[in-house]
């Protein structure tokens, strides 16, 4: 039922890494406790604790602890944090992602949230998309509405123009809303006014006294909703429906995993680990892994500190996931495999960050040609054997590990998207 690939745009976090430093801005701002005070340009920060106020003529992107922004911006927002409190007006779209978020700003474009608490309130011109443990909507919502979370409230004072999908273990929806409902949970309890269809599947359902439906009612249940006195609906229509939400199923699913290395962490398994997967890249890949290594020439100290941030980041987008994969039965069997996948990805990670630091050592004339596949190998396996020689010394070894693995990741996030632009002549001498 739930377009789980229109929520991706909740999952920005990787995104907001990559857009923050890798674009052109002059309002950069690195530090532990910032104020800024209106700004002529795009405001991009890194910080502890951050508060904006005032005209931003520009976005708003960043990443800090706590981010609390009271301003008139007239492009885009995008922040993750701890604690994100937001107010005013945007222009163009707002996206939050973190712990305890805040809107109570006024948006002309779509708003997209994911976090561990959600409250929401101010008029969206576009779309609402919010996922998290606790979902709160007091908004006018101008376009249509996709909410998922373990409680998802609307009040009787929101609105919202289009359809609306819910997912939620407790779900309770008030106020208005236009266009054709869909709902999947455990508990359902509707008190607004409908003026489409409303579907519902569900283990438990409460219409509850001056409920309108203007459209169809229909609920697939393990039992008859409960419905009061004083509710109207076009038709009405249950059908028996042996449903479990499978958020009440979680502690049923075990995600133990055991993995033993034979050599230790920093012995030969991680190098060598590290050495196949890029070797494998290389050859399966080997566009791919050019175009790593070119955006790690092009920007050394980029690449590594996207990286930082991502990494630094992908707690919140695995968590997130877990959100939202768990929230249907099928999507449960996927958790595991993404936290296992989620492992072999970062060594790989380690062998981009390899072959861009080989590529940098080995490849002196990067204008005239690239490294073939032998000398790509052979310049992977040089930087690999010394990451494997320093891993002796646990500390050393340790921040030489995590060094490959920022470089490598902010590469390949940079390389994303970008077009491979080799020449025949390059593309000859690319050739084994």
């Amino acid at each position: 039922m739930m377009d789980f690939n229109s929520m991706k745009k909740w999952i920005m976090a990787g995104g907001l890494a990559i857009s923050m430093f890798a674009g052109s801005a002059t309002a950069q701002v690195i530090g532990g406790d910032v104020a800024i005070d209106g700004s002529n340009d795009d405001v991009i920060f890194l910080g502890g604790e951050i508060d904006v106020r005032g005209q931003i003529n520009g976005d708003i992107k960043g990443v800090a602890g706590s981010i609390r922004v009271n301003a008139d911006v007239t492009g885009s927002v995008q922040l993750a944090g701890g604690e994100i409190d937001v107010a005013g007006t945007i222009g163009e779209d707002l996206d939050l992602a973190g712990g305890d978020l805040q809107s109570r700003s006024n948006v002309s474009g779509d708003a997209n949230f994911a976090g561990g608490d959600i409250e929401v309130s101010g008029a969206i011109g576009g779309m609402l998309n919010a996922a998290a443990g606790n979902v709160e909507i007091d908004s006018q919502v101008a376009g249509a509405a996709k909410l998922a979370g373990g409680y998802v409230e609307t009040s009787r004072a929101s609105r919202v123009g289009g359809t609306a999908e819910v997912v939620g273990g407790e779900v309770h929806l008030a106020g208005e809303i236009s266009g054709r409902v869909e709902i999947e949970g455990g508990e359902i309890h509707l008190s607004g006014v409908f003026l489409d269809d409303v579907d519902i599947t569900a283990e438990e359902v409460y219409i509850l006294e001056g409920t309108r439906i203007v459209g169809a009612l229909t609920v697939q249940s393990g039992q008859e909703p409960v419905i009061a006195d004083g509710t109207s609906f076009g038709s009405y229509e249950y059908e028996y429906s042996d449903f479990n939400f499978g958020a009440k199923d979680w502690e049923n699913v075990d995600f133990d995993v055991d993995f033993n290395a034979p050599t230790g962490i920093f012995g030969l398994f991680i190098p060598g680990a590290v050495f196949l997967l890029a070797a494998l890249a290389c050859l399966v890949a080997p566009g791919g892994t050019a175009s790593v290594a070119r955006r790690f020439r092009e920007r050394p100290v980029v690449s590594g500190f996207i990286g930082f941030i991502g990494f630094a980041l992908s707690p919140i987008f695995l968590i997130t996931m877990t959100v939202l994969l768990a929230i249907t039965v099928v999507g449960i069997l996927l958790i595991p495999i993404m936290w296992i996948v989620f492992w072999p990805f970062m060594l790989l990670c380690m062998g981009f960050g390899a072959v861009a630091i080989g590529d940098m050592a080995f490849n002196r004339r990067p204008d005239e040609k690239t490294l073939n596949l032998g000398m790509r190998l052979l310049s992977t396996f040089v930087v690999v054997a010394v990451f494997a020689a320093l891993g002796a010394v646990p500390v050393l070894g340790v921040l030489t590990g995590f060094v490959l693995l920022f470089i490598g990741f902010g590469a390949w996030l940079l390389s994303l998207g970008k077009r491979r632009d080799v020449t025949p002549a390059l593309a000859s001498d690319a050739a084994v």
